[in-house]
């Protein structure tokens, strides 16, 4: 059987360029293939979010369906193609007053047939229960003279806490392969997981398992790939290349080639190259798909800025990045040295402005007009709001976007300021504790044999430099991955327990995370990286 893998890029919303993506690979592999796959949702890209609400669209993308058997004729008289679209009853009205639509994709051949997604996943950044309605059949179909296959889409294969069990379903149906296509995003350690899984599947139905996942980003989403296809005794027959697009032919019947073996240990011995990759993605893909091509940061000498500049630095050249350092009497020459030598070792121009001036004005104003000494929490709060308003005002000259620097913690804890350090279209770190941030910094530098970001950097204490003395009030190696527990939910005992804490100072912690809710609410897209993101997937009430 020769399964060909289409693992494409597509664009949200945009029909005819996805149409003609979905033509070229059949185009590339259609004659010598037997099956080809495309992933969940390729005709339109995923999440739809409530463009799924418009009847015009959904009636659009299903024509494609119909355009694609004819190309499929044309080109190959047994080959079949497993392509998503979105299935609908004009006949049944919801009581929302929408058709009735489900998550469907359809085998292509000389006949279609149809199959409507029966799990519909309705978690963390999943809605799929809001908009489609579940399927009450399987399908099974011929490939070729001899060969059964079953369909499955995403879902359908992580059956443990649904009572319908697609795959179970299937073993009684004597297939010989069972495919599931998929949009599944990236998080830290799922490719070890979806492994697992598909292996486990493969060996209780006794056939091979085809799973084909989308790649690219969009909005906080980043997919990854890693398509794959599972022998029947649940050894890797092949896998994918990650974060890019991959068309081949997987022929099952030649011998298992064995080469994937280091892709698999890499992944589990070096979980920071993946987030890495992960990040570049999706930084490029939402500048691609915005249509933005500068990028505006502010670079102090930390630990945050300084990942997310070498990031930056591994997707756009140097002119797209406009590096900004603006320091004021409580910044040292010697954060200074830092902000440059890691802009030259990423060969960007750093640009220093000065912004003593700027916070006088805001003290004079505040004494001569509100009477008020500006001084505390709020004289650190213009300093930051003064660089925030001036790396707006610089996007706003390069037709550009604000990168943002809050970590997890920093933003679990609140330790960032509204309209100043918090701003941004896009942040790639949010999602990564500042231990992490750290950990992924050393990497870096391991990994690239030289000091990058440099030494110092990692190893001096970190402060905002907001005021004299000042340094960030907390112990980060020691309470980061505490403080990103409290945020999703585990119990002040447990969290003290598990990382030998004060039961006060994690009641404190945890106090302080609920406070500053409303701050989370305004900071910009997070790229999703964990299973547990600070972004869509999480829905948490300000007032408490």
């Amino acid at each position: 059987m020769k399964i060909g893998i289409a693992q494409i890029n597509t664009k949200l919303g945009d029909i005819a360029y996805n149409q003609k993506k979905i033509e070229d690979v059949i185009h590339q592999i259609g004659k010598d293939a037997d099956v080809i796959v495309f992933p969940e949702m390729a005709i339109s890209w995923y999440p739809l979010n409530d463009m799924i609400d418009d009847e015009n669209f959904v009636k659009e993308q299903k024509e494609v369906i119909y355009k694609i058997r004819d190309l499929v004729m044309q080109t190959n008289q047994n080959l079949k193609v497993i392509l998503w679209y979105i299935d609908y009853n004009e006949n049944e009205v919801l009581p929302s007053g929408e058709m009735k639509k489900f998550n469907a994709a359809a085998v292509i051949g000389k006949d279609i047939q149809t199959y409507h997604k029966r799990l519909l996943p309705n978690y963390d950044v999943f809605f799929e229960q809001r908009y489609f309605s579940p399927g009450k059949e399987w399908l099974t179909f011929k490939i070729g003279k001899d060969l059964s296959g079953a369909l499955t889409i995403c879902e359908d294969i992580r059956d443990d806490n649904y009572e319908v069990k697609p795959i179970q379903a299937y073993k009684n149906k004597d297939v010989d392969v069972v495919f599931n296509i998929s949009s599944s995003p990236y998080t830290t350690k799922k490719l070890q997981k979806r492994m697992k899984l598909l292996a486990k599947h493969a060996r209780d139905i006794d056939a091979h398992m085809v799973y084909v996942n989308q790649v690219g980003g969009q909005d906080e989403l980043v997919f990854d790939w890693a398509s794959m296809v599972m022998t029947p005794d649940g050894n890797l027959r092949h896998l994918g290349k990650r974060f890019q697009e991959d068309i081949c032919i997987v022929d099952t019947e030649k011998d298992f080639p064995g080469e994937y073996t280091y892709d698999v240990m890499f992944e589990n011995q070096h979980p920071q190259a993946s987030i890495i990759e992960a990040m570049k993605l999706g930084v490029k893909e939402y500048l691609l798909k915005t249509g933005i091509q500068d990028v505006v940061i502010w670079i102090s000498w930390g630990i945050d800025s300084a990942l997310s500049l070498y990031i930056l630095s591994q997707v756009l050249s140097p002119e797209h990045i406009h590096a900004i350092y603006m320091p004021t009497k409580y910044n040292s020459d010697e954060s200074y040295t830092l902000a440059k030598e890691l802009a030259d070792n990423v060969w960007v121009k750093l640009q220093v402005w000065e912004i003593n001036n700027l916070l006088k004005s805001f003290e004079t104003f505040g004494e001569e007009q509100l009477w008020t000494k500006l001084e505390g929490i709020a004289h650190e709060n213009v300093q930051a709001r003064i660089r925030g308003m001036i790396l707006m005002n610089i996007a706003n000259n390069v037709h550009g976007m604000v990168i943002n620097n809050s970590n997890k913690t920093e933003l679990a804890m609140g330790y960032g300021t509204l309209y100043g350090d918090l701003i941004g279209g896009l942040s790639m770190i949010g999602d990564l504790n500042k231990r992490e941030i750290y950990d992924l910094s050393k990497y870096i530098n391991e990994h690239n044999h030289k000091e990058i970001i440099p030494e110092w950097i990692i190893t001096r204490k970190a402060s905002a430099e907001l005021a004299e003395w000042q340094v960030d009030p907390f112990d980060y190696e020691k309470v980061s991955d505490a403080i990103e527990e409290l945020q999703f939910g585990i119990s002040v005992q447990e969290v003290a327990e598990k990382y030998h804490l004060d039961i006060e100072e994690v009641k404190a912690m945890r106090k302080r995370i609920k406070i500053n809710e409303f701050k989370i609410r305004q900071a910009p897209p997070v790229i999703k990286l964990k299973e547990r993101s600070v972004g869509i997937g999480r829905l948490y009430p300000i007032v408490e």
